[in-house]
């Protein structure tokens, strides 16, 4: 049986949209991370005159959320591509002329990946090491872990996991994978689970979980995603238009936050969240996947008021948020 699905955040980003555009409007939204398609199917709900454009660089997410969403399939565009892959260009050639007037991107990993894909994205099961988010292209994890060198491995697992024992279980990989080649998920959640003393494993947490974050994003490229698809999408947005985009580590946060910020204030452009909007205590309850995630909105119009501008970005700077 499969867990519910939950649109995370769903409430507010519905909210910010509905404070922005009218009901009655021809509204054209970019889900640029389609997942199981929930926020897609918040906005045809809401907005009966929209069209969405579903994207989403998995073919099995996409085909998910394109079933999902079938009731409004005259109002939908599937694409399959990674975000930062989206141009004008891409567009033209699925019939759509205009930009959009609300993208949504959503950063976090679908609980299909964790729960049902059968590529080694979570550590409750052993299953293939792949992490692949687009299957059959580019290195799997299990290629990364055999056949990076030390060095590479210590960065990967320091620079996006933030893990301290990074040089322990760097050198203990590469030790291990003389004898034999580490091939599955519970091979490695093992390993890392006897290499961290049990007294420094995260409360509440697995303790491989770094090390699988930090291997999902280096398979993926996922952080140059994030710079490339936000410069591309903020140029591609229509004017008075909104992009909101929900990270959930701080390593994605950061990229998002100087990037909307930056692009806001080059351009006189409007920061809606000095400080990200965090989930509700009801929300976090319902689903606790949804506790570490933070979202951030800029609307693509011209702010008039001087002073607040100046003071929402020095607030934004001297945060660490």
């Amino acid at each position: 049986m499969e867990p519910v699905h939950y649109s995370v955040q769903g409430k507010d980003i519905l909210r910010i949209f509905q404070e922005n555009f009218s009901k009655e409007e021809s509204i054209l939204f970019l889900d640029g991370t389609a997942g199981e398609g929930g926020h897609s199917l918040l906005f045809l709900q809401e907005f009966p005159n929209s069209k969405v454009i579903l994207c989403d660089r998995d073919p099995v997410m996409l085909s998910r959320a394109n079933a999902r969403l079938s009731e409004f399939k005259e109002r939908v565009i599937p694409i399959e591509t990674n975000f930062s892959d989206i141009n004008s260009e891409l567009l033209k050639a699925h019939g759509v002329e205009e930009g959009p007037q609300g993208i949504l991107l959503d950063l976090g990993i679908s609980t299909f990946h964790l729960f049902h894909s059968g590529r080694g994205f979570s550590f409750r099961e052993s299953e293939p090491l792949d992490m692949r988010l687009s299957p059959d292209r580019g290195l799997s994890a299990e290629d990364v872990l055999n056949t990076y060198p030390k060095d590479k491995l210590l960065n990967i697992f320091y620079t996006y996991g933030e893990e301290r024992w990074s040089k322990k279980i760097a050198e203990v990989i590469i030790d291990r994978r003389k004898q034999n080649p580490i091939t599955t998920s519970g091979e490695l959640a093992e390993l890392i689970s006897k290499i961290i003393p049990r007294k420094f494993w995260p409360p509440g947490r697995h303790p491989a979980t770094r090390i699988f974050q930090a291997l999902r994003i280096e398979v993926n490229q996922e952080l140059s995603h994030i710079e490339t698809g936000l410069k591309s999408l903020l140029d591609l947005l229509r004017e008075d238009g909104l992009i909101q985009v929900i990270s959930f580590h701080s390593l994605e946060d950061r990229i998002v936050k100087n990037a909307l910020r930056d692009y806001a204030k080059e351009n006189g452009f409007m920061l809606l969240t000095k400080k990200p909007i965090l989930p509700s205590e009801d929300e976090t309850r319902e689903n606790p996947a949804s506790r570490s995630a933070k979202l951030r909105v800029l609307k693509k119009t011209k702010s008039v008021d001087k002073k607040y501008r100046k003071e929402d970005f020095e607030e934004e700077e001297e945060s660490d948020v």
